[in-house]
């Protein structure tokens, strides 16, 4: 049975592995939280939900997952993580990928984030790119 680590572990190859992404994202390429101190602007992937989906007998047919895949930046302006945005969109909308153990049936985005965090005691803004991606993989046999 495939394991669904090979997916995330795949999806962030894709993007470490894109130069045009990481000359516009010098920080790199992270799960869920960056280390503190990070050049910027920086891209973080988080898994938002997975879903198992099976057929008759408890086969497996597919699996569900949807990403969070943005750009982050400490910046009055959002012009370089948008940059990057642009660049994670050409990547992943019906993008190709060959993961470990799954052939993957689907890569789109669902909704587009664009946010600011703005923190008021230091008068400091954290722009906020990028997207929420649903992919669905079946496992090979």
């Amino acid at each position: 049975m495939a394991s669904s680590q090979a997916f995330d572990t795949a999806l962030i190859a894709k993007l470490t592995g894109d130069a045009t992404l990481m000359a516009a994202a010098p920080g790199g390429v992270y799960r869920e939280v960056a280390p503190q101190g990070v050049q910027e602007p920086f891209i973080i992937v988080q898994q938002m939900t997975h879903e198992d989906q099976y057929l008759l007998r408890r086969q497996e047919a597919f699996e569900s997952f949807l990403y969070l895949v943005k750009a982050v930046q400490q910046s009055m302006t959002a012009a370089a993580v948008q940059t990057c945005a642009d660049r994670i969109h050409v990547l992943l909308q019906n993008g190709t990928m060959s993961p470990t153990g799954y052939n993957l049936t689907l890569m789109q985005r669902e909704e587009r984030i664009a946010t600011v965090e703005i923190d008021e005691d230091r008068d400091l803004r954290y722009q906020h790119r990028g997207g929420l991606y649903r992919v669905i993989v079946e496992p090979t046999a």
